[in-house]
């Protein structure tokens, strides 16, 4: 047996007890993590609740959350990625690595706002009141974050330099923009016009999708390279591991010692966006390789599937009750 492959098995045999080591070290402290603070059981109602989702089809759907049935609002959507919901208006937005769209809640009279451009428009958020709307692009000559009026006019970068910048969302109250940047391991906020950015939160594996509770001041988000729902303050004080979604490994096993160079593997549980009900003390989150959206307590207990889809499940918004 020559000596590439030898390596080769030994490096493979490494990553194993190296995954295997992780793996039971990660277990542990995430039900450590749990363990040390009581599971809240909340008696809430979520019959109002109407989940929004974007699928890898081209779909866009909803569900009542105390109903099976599906609605399909959109069959042939160019790639969605991240969906927000002008409740008041009567419009949902969504981004797609092709343009920027909207349409009424119900799905009828689609328009588009920007069109193509280089890179994937993913994460999007809305200023209905300011008459403006912000997301963010990777996989481009710039990877950044842009804003433009509500009909698409006056697109304008604001932030600039980011290595892969993904969910987003606003405090309007407080004039701050707050993002997932998944390239750099870290979530991060500024100002509305993009000014005064700082770090929040660092030394993440790959966050994606985020949420802030302002009432209780803090801020949630997955990361789809833990497998992890975590939370902090505003300020990224407090830190807390909801919960950890083990799985099968996304990857083949000659994957696993190369992270150890910094390359990153994930789990078909993984979750990547998320949307907070706060009055119905949830959490909502997808789950693409398992086709799911699910959900949990606001405390990480009582997870359960909301629905199973038939393709990788992407974006997530939902319309709650006032």
């Amino acid at each position: 047996m020559g000596k590439k492959a030898i390596l080769a098995i030994v490096l493979i045999g490494i990553g194993y007890v190296i995954f295997f080591v992780g793996y039971k070290e990660a277990q542990k402290m995430s039900q450590d993590i749990l363990s040390a603070e009581p599971s809240i059981e909340q008696e809430v109602e979520t019959e109002d609740v109407l989940i929004y989702w974007t699928n890898r089809s081209g779909r866009i759907r909803r569900i009542r959350s105390d109903s099976s049935d599906v609605e399909n609002l959109f069959t042939d959507v160019c790639s969605p990625i991240g969906i927000a919901l002008d409740i008041s208006g009567g419009q949902m937005y969504w981004t797609s690595g092709c343009k920027i769209q909207h349409a009424n809640l119900d799905g009828s009279n689609v328009e588009e706002l920007v069109p193509s451009s280089k890179g994937i428009k993913e994460g999007i958020a809305l200023d209905v009141d300011g008459n403006k709307m912000y997301w963010t692009v990777w996989n481009a000559p710039t990877n950044k974050i842009q804003r433009a009026n509500l009909d698409g006019s006056d697109v304008e970068d604001i932030i600039t330099g980011l290595k892969s910048p993904r969910g987003i969302t606003l405090d309007i109250h407080s004039g701050k923009m707050y993002w997932a940047d998944l390239g750099a391991g870290k979530i991060q906020r500024a100002n509305l016009n993009g000014s005064e950015v700082e770090d929040i939160i660092t030394g993440l594996l790959g966050p994606n999708g985020i949420a802030l509770d302002l009432d209780g001041n803090k801020i949630y988000w997955a990361d789809e390279f833990s497998g992890k729902i975590q939370c902090a303050n505003l300020d990224g004080s407090n830190r807390k591991t909801l919960f950890v979604r083990y799985g099968k490994l996304i990857g083949t096993a000659i994957n696993i010692p190369l992270d150890i160079l910094g390359l990153k593997i994930y789990y078909a549980n993984s979750p990547i966006s998320i949307a907070l009900d706060i009055s119905g003390g949830k959490i909502y989150w997808t789950t693409p390789h398992r086709y799911k959206v699910q959900r949990a307590n606001l405390d990480g207990s009582n997870i359960e599937d909301v629905v199973t889809d038939s393709i990788l499940t992407i974006g997530i918004a939902l319309s709650t009750p006032p």
